[in-house]
């Protein structure tokens, strides 16, 4: 069971990593490019949201499989952790969503 959480947790801070390193990043090469970093790291949030979902779970493939052998072996457990993988995973990047949206409606005060 602490596996099962730890795993959880890694796959929710890395797929928000991802998102947060990405459009920082993002933003700097913008401000070099002179377009605006902040209208400019909101649009890359939105597209690479779903890189960073499949980079916290390592690959679709593994993801997939499992969800093959939950749904026609009858293995719930394992169904039901791949589901709770996934929901962490897109719970971390649409939280780095959300820093990056709320960083931006902040620089307009």
């Amino acid at each position: 069971m602490l596996i099962f959480l730890q795993n959880i947790l890694y796959n929710l801070f890395i797929s928000m990593g991802v998102i947060l390193g990405g459009c920082f990043f993002g933003g700097i090469a913008a401000t070099f490019n002179g377009h605006p970093p902040l209208k400019t790291m909101l649009d890359l949030c939105e597209k690479i949201k779903i890189w960073a979902i499949i980079v916290a779970l390592g690959g679709t493939f593994p993801s997939f499989k499992m969800l093959e052998v939950g749904i026609f072996n009858g293995d719930i457990r394992g169904l039901f952790k791949q589901v709770i993988y996934i929901l962490s995973a897109l719970t971390g990047a649409q939280l780095g969503y959300r820093l990056i949206y709320y960083l931006e409606g902040l620089s307009k005060l």
